[in-house]
């Protein structure tokens, strides 16, 4: 792997670590360089999973007094996560290389469509809560995304994020504290699946984690000083420019 490539990977992780600090889509960033660095789409997207694995492991201990507070509700949610989790290892293996690379540009158009959509739905779920916080639909929406996180992954943490406010983890705080175990849950059972099936490049991962440990760090300091709505927009328009990328290649 050559310098310029290590240099395009940090830099894409740096930006995956900022996003990922106020919202989500990191992996808008980390997927397409790896793509430029000449992995596959299998390879691309499994390795991102695994890299940005340190990250979401991270973020845990910063939210276990939310954790604490809420630990009533883990065990039946994070089973769902990981039964979820399972069923997307075992899809992305039956579905193979081939069927995944031509799944791999509507994917994205979904993470985009997720990421860009996330906001009402997290308004909406404020609301209505109360109704669906013991629900058998809330349960099914957090398998299926389970699933979505195990098998792609992009653009699914602020998804999650409403889902954890629709299950009745109350605030912002103890929402996001769920969600950042079920990251953990998921990319950690990807990252031991898809390492064992070979599917992980990890020397193109290093610079990933280096640069989106940094980007985790100060991305708070930075987000401060660029409007959200302005991040969201360029977020969502890079998502489409890579999906329309992925379909003509």
């Amino acid at each position: 792997m050559s310098l310029g490539h290590w240099a395009l990977l940090f830099a894409a992780g740096l930006l995956a670590g900022i996003n990922n600090s106020v919202s989500s889509g990191g992996s808008f960033f980390t997927y397409p360089a790896l793509l430029l660095t000449g992995l596959s789409p299998l390879s691309a997207a499994t390795t991102t999973l695994a890299a940005l694995t340190p990250g979401n492991l991270a973020a845990v201990p910063e939210f276990w007094p939310e954790v604490q507070a809420q630990r009533h509700r883990y065990p039946r949610e994070m089973s769902v996560v990981f039964a979820g989790g399972l069923v997307g290892i075992g899809l992305l293996f039956a579905t193979g290389a081939d069927i995944f690379a031509d799944l791999v540009p509507w994917l994205i158009l979904a993470a985009t469509g997720f990421f860009a959509i996330s906001p009402w739905v997290r308004r909406w779920a404020e609301r209505s809560a109360p109704s669906l916080t013991d629900g058998w639909a809330g349960v099914a929406l957090v398998f299926a995304f389970s699933v979505y996180l195990t098998y792609f992954g992009s653009g699914v943490g602020n998804i999650m994020l409403a889902m954890f406010t629709i299950r009745g983890f109350g605030d912002f705080l103890s929402a996001n504290a769920a969600k950042n175990v079920a990251m953990t849950i998921g990319t950690v059972m990807a990252a031991i699946a898809y390492t064992l099936a070979g599917y992980i490049a990890w020397l193109p991962a290093i610079p990933i984690v280096i640069g989106s440990a940094i980007g985790a760090h100060f991305g708070s300091r930075i987000a401060r000083s660029i409007p959200l709505g302005a991040l969201r927009i360029f977020i969502i328009c890079f998502g489409l420019f890579v999906a329309a990328w992925q379909f003509v290649r």
